[in-house]
């Protein structure tokens, strides 16, 4: 009997996943207290791209749960991700809501707003859904644009950091960079997801999900109410990509309709793409490399004199390369 192939990093367990990142992000944040002078071991540049990498994680983490276990391709997640961020941006600023309860209530407006993205669902499928996707989030973006009091094109600057007892995020006297809490606590989040994620794969619910992907028909015919768990699944990814948002809102302390923009949609879905479908450590995988790759890219671009971003060829290249040698993705399951 052959044995079954590890879901989690380096094929290890679960808990030995848990407990090797655990280690690695304290020592992350924690080493220049350890290791105390004059400039920091670690450079807060270092740690930016570590708070965005663990925030595309988490949008990835919930694209995946419509675009991976369903496998509808979307092309609007930016909607929900946009809409998370807003919701944190109006409240925070212009009513002086705590940034803690703007989560639930950007959770409950992305929820709203893909009823109506399901709904549309079960008429149709494939390209004409990408469509719909597509269409759904460029009018959300020109509705903001077009509205004064979300700020318009300038959008809502001024975004206040969230507090715990009192104490901003990235003043908190036992962390030493600004970015450190951040990272605590969005890592805390990408666990939490990962782990909900795998509970919810290996679940009736899980299953059935994934029934309805590989035949639709087949999956009705034993009784699996297909409208509801397509809903189920849209739900679950947008109200996790409007964490995403809300938390890219607070860090960056500005939201704006280049959130809702079509060219995120398509890195919210390429990264998916590149870290593998169906893939816990897959999501979370692509999430860091749509980050980590454009940053070592620009360097390489300033070192060398180049007159172009070198991203966007890589970027295509890549695209290309996965598609037909690995279609799966890099830690991707095959069907």
């Amino acid at each position: 009997m052959t044995k079954k192939k590890s879901e989690w990093f380096f094929g290890l367990s679960g808990k030995a996943n848990l407990v090797i990142s655990l280690v690695f992000v304290l020592v992350f944040c924690f080493l220049d207290q350890l290791i105390p002078g004059k400039t920091p071991v670690i450079p807060n540049f270092v740690k930016y791209i570590a708070v965005n990498g663990l925030i595309y994680a988490i949008a990835s983490l919930g694209i995946n749960f419509y675009s991976g276990y369903l496998g509808e391709t979307s092309l609007g997640h930016a909607a929900f991700y946009g809409i998370g961020a807003y919701m944190t941006g109006y409240l925070t600023t212009r009513f002086g809501v705590s940034f803690w309860l703007t989560l639930p209530l950007g959770m409950l407006a992305a929820a709203a707003a893909s009823v109506p993205v399901a709904l549309a669902g079960r008429r149709v499928k494939g390209s004409f859904m990408v469509v719909i996707t597509y269409a759904f989030c460029e009018i959300l973006r020109y509705i903001v644009i077009n509205t004064d009091e979300l700020g318009g094109t300038a959008g809502i600057p001024g975004i206040k950091p969230p507090t715990i007892l009192g104490m901003k995020i990235t003043k908190m006297p036992f962390l030493p960079s600004n970015k450190d809490g951040y990272i605590l606590i969005l890592y805390a989040i990408v666990v939490f997801l990962a782990f909900f994620t795998w509970r919810f794969v290996h679940s009736r619910e899980g299953y059935a999900v994934q029934a309805i992907r590989q035949d639709e028909i087949a999956a009705e015919a034993m009784g699996i109410n297909v409208r509801w768990y397509r809903l189920k699944a849209i739900l679950i990814s947008a109200v996790i990509c409007s964490v995403a948002g809300s938390f890219y809102a607070a860090f960056a302390n500005l939201v704006d309709p280049s959130m809702l923009s079509a060219m995120l949609s398509i890195n919210i879905f390429t990264m998916l793409v590149i870290g593998g479908r169906r893939s816990i450590p897959g999501a979370i995988l692509g999430g860091f490399i749509v980050v980590i790759l454009p940053e070592l890219l620009r360097g390489v671009q300033g070192l060398i004199g180049l007159p172009f971003d070198p991203w966007y060829i890589l970027y295509g290249l890549m695209l290309i390369l996965i598609m037909r040698f690995r279609p799966e993705g890099i830690l991707g399951e095959k069907e």
